[in-house]
């Protein structure tokens, strides 16, 4: 993984990098990111209402900026069925 600086990363912008057809593949998605050391934010898409869950909905994962292109690696990797 490409070294940043920690300035690098404290002015960077939060990127979309991925849409994760489920909370499921989301989880799974982030935790292989957090396992090379990319942290991201995972949102659920669709009306989040109070008394239902967003468990079947699309969730969008965010990186920083300087970190997306891995990031879109890792997560090719794992289409592919190859381990990071």
């Amino acid at each position: 993984m490409t070294e940043h600086s920690s300035d690098d990363l404290e002015r960077a912008q939060v990127v979309p990098v991925a849409v994760a057809p489920n909370e499921i593949v989301a989880a799974l998605w982030r935790e292989a990111l957090a396992e090379e050391g990319i942290v991201a934010l995972v949102k659920a898409t669709g009306p989040g209402l109070a008394y239902f869950t967003n468990f079947a909905n699309e969730h969008v994962l965010y990186v920083l900026e300087p970190l997306a292109d891995r990031a879109r690696e890792i997560l090719a990797e794992l289409e592919r069925g190859e381990a990071p």
